[in-house]
């Protein structure tokens, strides 16, 4: 298989896993599998009955380790092509690198007993490995029929793309520390207030509050990328544009949608999932502005 090819087929299956993730907070489910002894096994087996808690648990772990192989094999195929320049087989190198880290951290998670901090790390850090992996697709992708200039007027969109992983992790705390319902079902404050002295409602409150500001941002966002868009001849930059407006406004009403359910498991998943379509977006605007063939 072709390296852009193993990219792709490698971000799609990283978003999985992060689907499939977003499962077992909501489910329950994060101790389901107690045991870690780096290779994919539940309770000592390796395939032990795919019911309850363990489903999502040990699918998540077999996933994970469909990436991992993804990864090696994308690590090994670009390394020893010789079409592929330099710093792309140092990405795909760093992106084995984390991928390591990243099984290391669900496992100590475990170890830890969902260990709140670690949590959090394990999500931030599969979202670098996610957003690595679109940077080695943009730089493993055939070159276009006409070449495009880069845009030098980027750092709107990667200082957006920042404040949304920001976020990300923001949310992963909430989540962690148990915070997703303590403001109840109300959808604008926290308490008959609208603001409480508790810690975690600060926390709970503190995303809500970034999350709308972030709105008007990835607008803006988006906005300036489709005018360097036009401004360079960058079609693929042009139709990527659109991409961020659309992706957050169905985040915005996940996650109102999250509390007006008492988090609901389709609904959070959705939320966690589109989160990172939403950071995948504003990075691949950033990166196809970046372009020249």
């Amino acid at each position: 298989m072709k390296p852009f090819r193993l990219a792709v087929a490698t971000t799609i299956a990283t978003w999985i896993l992060l689907l499939i993730g977003g499962l077992v907070n909501p489910m329950g489910a994060s101790m389901a599998c107690p045991d870690w002894y780096f290779i994919p096994t539940c309770n000592g087996e390796l395939l032990p009955a795919m019911t309850g808690g363990v489903l999502y648990e040990h699918g998540h772990r077999l996933w994970a380790s469909w990436v991992g192989l993804l990864t090696l094999v994308l690590a090994v195929v670009t390394w020893r092509s010789k079409a592929v320049d330099a710093t792309s087989k140092k990405y795909a190198m760093l992106a084995l690198l984390l991928v390591c880290v990243q099984g290391t951290l669900g496992g100590i998670t475990v170890k830890l007993n969902l260990s709140s901090s670690i949590s959090t790390l394990h999500l931030g850090t599969a979202m670098v490995f996610f957003g690595l992996l679109i940077a080695l697709c943009f730089r493993l992708a055939p070159a276009p029929a006409v070449a495009v200039g880069a845009s030098t007027r980027r750092g709107l969109i990667l200082a957006v793309t920042a404040a949304v992983l920001f976020q990300i992790i923001l949310g992963g705390t909430v989540r962690h520390l148990g915070a997703g319902l303590i403001c109840g079902d109300d959808w604008l404050g926290c308490g008959p207030w609208g603001w409480t002295k508790q810690p975690l409602a600060h926390l709970h409150m503190t995303h809500r509050l970034v999350a709308y500001a972030l709105v008007p941002l990835v607008l803006v966002a988006s906005r300036h990328a489709a005018r360097e868009a036009l401004a360079t001849r960058n079609n693929l930059a042009a139709r990527l544009a659109k991409l961020p407006i659309m992706l957050i406004v169905v985040q915005v009403v996940l996650g109102l949608a999250t509390v007006a359910t008492g988090r609901s498991v389709a609904i959070v998943t959705l939320h966690t999932a589109t989160g990172a379509l939403v950071l995948a977006s504003l990075w691949s605007c950033y990166l196809s502005l970046g372009a020249r063939r």
